[in-house]
């Protein structure tokens, strides 16, 4: 089950560490994808991203 995490008294919801971890995951992936090229490919790139984030944050909450 998910709880606060303590940091120097104070309370952070477990998410926010989640976040942390899954954003160099998603930097790294989004940065081979333009050097491939598949981000000319997709139509709406911004969309495209986000959903991309929400994969791999998803990913890590379900491998923590």
């Amino acid at each position: 089950m998910l709880k606060e995490i303590d940091l120097t008294g104070i309370y952070v919801s477990p998410i926010v560490l989640y976040l942390i971890l899954a954003t160099p995951a998603f930097l790294l992936c989004r940065w081979i994808l333009a050097r491939l090229g598949v981000l000319s490919f997709v139509w709406h790139p911004a969309l495209f991203e986000i959903a991309l984030f929400g994969v791999i944050l998803s990913a890590v909450v379900a491998l923590r």
